[in-house]
């Protein structure tokens, strides 16, 4: 036993040693090792694909929290997403879901964010919630979603209420929700007997979500309705209506759509037919339509590679057939075959014609693409001007891609460099062409044109620059600027023309698609609008007999200035010049 006096000292030392050694124990070099964000990370990782997700959670929640700097901070995140709604906790998954909208997200990772915040809205029964999210998952492009496409589905085919289908048809018309609401409307009116109802859904549906994947359900009970309830005559549509040239079928489409009316029903109805762009596609549609639909007219084909098989089977099998291909017929036996296009010739005749006799033109020049169009046109302008009484003093190619014409300008112009010193003594750079003419005749798209005629100003080249449709685009004004000034050329259609039957077809165009319609709108049109006449005014039993009707009319009131067809089947109409005047497109003639 120690002495009193030593117990007083060691007790002394004790009270000031024990905290020294609770500091030490403390410090860095003895303190027991803590996960970091790596370990605590893996180790969620491995409790999420055991099920052990309340152990998983807590490991990602302490990235989150302990972490705030780490790069695995975000994914993190979305793993605390996913064990919320594992666990039942939607409105916990909802709220860490959507803070990681202030972070970049890959689109893969973006659809998966989606996707999860759409199955906790389910959770909470809030369908319109669920079906925003499961959509702007399907609108990311690239991305697998037939997940989301059945999720949506889901959603719908639980919706038994006729006001709840439509309070979603209307909430998300035009996305993929839209749609297969629709359908189950127009199956519900299906069951309940209201043929009618059914079939405008359904044509709505054909028309607005074309490609959807649930559009051969809709086919299906059309063709079960069809049988049951057919209108009176039916008129065949072939179109491109999938692949690259879609955009212009749905154009055409729309056109038509604009004559013949759902509210022509039950008089006419269309019957639509996808082209795919093939000619085999398009002989096969003609067919179908005549044989199994038994139509009355075909509109259509669209694309100059689909026209000439659909043309022949067309003719085989007696049903007259209007379509708008450009290209010329390839034989003049084809009387049940009509084409409603602004021709090449029919384009180059009247702009030749007004160029020499009404402007007073009288040399020319011809700067064309090298392409096969570019060479058709500067032929059929060469011939045409000569005809005319005018002289073409020559022409000059150029690559179809190029976009420096500085080198063909001055070549055939002649140009010559001029320096003349501008107000402060500085020399500047003038040119002066040493070759004039008084037309120059381009045949290429707006866009290209306008490049031209920009650095044909730059050079000082004066004249009336001359072209076909295609300058019609923004490009030849925007691009062309001042150059583009005093510009003129053809087209069979100008969407401001002074006409109040163009003013009234253009505002009911625009109140149904929400744009303006342009030539091939106008040409679709007048197509539809002028067989819906026939059928409306004479009584007509055979495909014979409107193809008589279409022959005979000669004073029909067009768009697109269709009076009517020749012997040859060809459009007669009376094109319009365009000018481009202080800046802006305007008609000059007719």
């Amino acid at each position: 036993m120690l002495p009193p006096s030593m117990t007083r000292r060691f007790g002394r030392w004790t009270l000031i040693l024990l905290p020294v050694f609770f500091l030490f124990l403390q410090s860095p070099g003895i303190a027991q090792p803590q996960p970091d964000d790596s370990a605590l990370f893996r180790e969620g990782e491995i409790f999420l694909s055991k099920g052990e997700t309340e152990k998983a959670l807590w490991r990602f929640k302490s990235v989150v929290t302990d972490f705030p700097q780490s790069p695995l901070f975000n994914e993190a995140k979305f793993r605390m997403g996913i064990c919320y709604t594992r666990l039942g906790r939607p409105r916990d998954a909802i709220r860490i879901l959507s803070e990681l909208f202030t972070t970049f997200l890959s689109p893969s990772r973006m659809v998966q964010v989606f996707s999860l915040l759409g199955d906790n809205y389910v959770e909470l029964r809030d369908r319109p919630n669920a079906l925003y999210w499961y959509g702007k998952g399907l609108l990311i492009p690239g991305q697998p979603n037939e997940e989301l496409r059945s999720k949506v589905k889901s959603i719908m085919d639980a919706s038994n209420t006729e006001e709840e289908l439509k309070s979603i048809e209307s909430l998300y018309r035009g996305a993929y929700a839209g749609g297969y609401a629709k359908l189950k409307l127009a199956q519900m009116a299906r069951r309940q007997g209201n043929d009618l109802v059914a079939r405008r859904y359904l044509m709505e549906l054909e028309k607005e979500y074309r490609g959807m994947d649930y559009m051969p359900a809709a086919k299906e009970v059309l063709d079960t309705i069809s049988l049951s309830l057919k209108s009176k005559y039916t008129v065949g549509v072939i179109l491109p209506l999938s692949g690259i040239h879609s955009p212009f079928g749905e154009r055409v489409l729309q056109g038509i759509q604009s004559a013949i009316k759902e509210t022509d029903y039950p008089l006419i109805s269309l019957a639509i037919r996808d082209s795919k762009g093939s000619p085999d596609e398009a002989e096969k549609a003609v067919e179908e339509l005549v044989n199994k639909e038994k139509v009355i007219a075909i509109i259509g084909p669209l694309l100059s590679v689909d026209v000439d098989r659909g043309a022949k089977k067309a003719q085989q099998l007696k049903v007259p057939l209007l379509t708008f291909s450009q290209k010329e017929p390839a034989s003049n036996n084809e009387d049940f075959v009509f084409r409603n296009s602004l021709s090449p010739s029919e384009q180059i005749q009247t702009l030749a014609n007004f160029a020499v006799k009404e402007l007073k033109l009288g040399t020319f020049a011809v700067f064309y693409p090298n392409s096969p169009y570019g060479l058709y046109f500067k032929n059929l302008f060469s011939q045409e001007i000569t005809r005319n009484g005018g002289k073409v003093l020559g022409s000059v190619v150029y690559q179809e891609g190029q976009t420096d014409f500085s080198q063909e300008i001055k070549g055939f112009f002649r140009i010559k460099p001029v320096q003349k010193n501008d107000m402060r003594g500085k020399k500047e750079d003038e040119f002066m062409p040493l070759l004039s003419v008084d037309g120059v005749f381009i045949p290429d798209s707006s866009d290209r044109v306008g490049m031209i005629l920009s650095q044909m100003a730059y050079y000082d080249v004066k004249g009336t620059f001359l072209g076909t449709n295609s300058w019609n685009g923004p490009g030849l004004i925007s691009i062309g600027g001042k150059g583009s000034e005093g510009a003129v050329f053809v087209d069979a259609f100008f969407n401001k023309s002074p006409s109040p039957l163009v003013a009234r077809f253009v505002e009911e165009f625009r109140k149904t698609f929400q744009r303006d319609p342009e030539t091939l709108e106008a040409l679709s049109y007048d197509g539809a609008k002028f067989i819906k006449q026939i059928l409306q005014t004479k009584s007509v039993s055979s495909p014979s007999q409107v193809q008589e009707g279409l022959r005979q009319v000669k004073n029909f009131l067009g768009v697109s200035g269709l009076k009517g067809f020749g012997e040859d089947g060809r459009a007669i109409r009376t094109p319009c010049i365009l000018k481009v005047d202080k800046g802006e497109i305007r008609q000059i003639w007719p």
